[in-house]
């Protein structure tokens, strides 16, 4: 059986984590991309090695365990000061991403399997995983603000600027199978619930 694949994204602040976490307590599996993604920078030997053809053998630094560990400082100054070298990290990462999350799936014994990601749309990622249903966590700009100033502990301009750098939440909405709006608890429960 192969089980339905969902996926959950949304603006920050919006409350994908907890949508995902909701699900998780009812027992189903939700794999985060983001998460993942700085697990198979370090495991993935194919995207390493792609990796250090890109941008060099230092892109990996030996770690003391025998281990390969990300070069963070190094790859960060490199993708930070070209949007092309940023691009080009994320067409090998983002397969990377996919190949894991496969192997995850293949193993799913639910019938619904989910996954967050935050940028689906605007990393290519939901044209990679052609999930079968998408589900947009949506709240009101003020609400969201509010949660990424307190969650990161950032002043209001600076999260103005990120939300700025992502899909339009309207955007995400048109795209999606299903917006849950996240503004009540209580209301979200119920939501999730009636999507299921």
């Amino acid at each position: 059986m192969i089980p339905t694949l969902i996926a959950i994204t949304g603006g920050i602040g919006s409350g994908k984590s907890v949508v995902s976490q909701l699900l998780r307590t009812m027992g189903f599996t939700v794999y985060d991309c983001d998460e993942r993604a700085k697990w198979v920078m370090t495991h993935d030997e194919q995207l390493r090695n792609e990796l250090c053809t890109l941008f060099g053998p230092d892109t990996y630094l030996p770690s003391s365990n025998g281990t390969w560990e990300l070069n963070k400082h190094y790859l960060s100054d490199i993708i930070f000061s070209s949007t092309d070298a940023l691009t080009k990290m994320n067409a090998c990462v983002h397969p990377a991403v996919w190949r894991d999350m496969q192997h995850q799936l293949r193993a799913e014994t639910r019938e619904r399997f989910f996954f967050e990601s935050a940028i689906l749309f605007e990393s290519g990622f939901d044209q990679l995983s052609h999930p079968d249903e998408v589900w947009t966590v949506s709240a009101p700009l003020e609400l969201r603000l509010r949660r990424a100033m307190r969650r990161d502990n950032a002043p209001r301009e600076k999260v103005l600027s990120r939300i700025a750098s992502q899909l339009p939440q309207e955007e995400k909405e048109r795209l999606a199978d299903h917006t849950i709006v996240n503004d009540d608890v209580h209301s979200l429960i119920v939501q999730v619930h009636e999507l299921l």
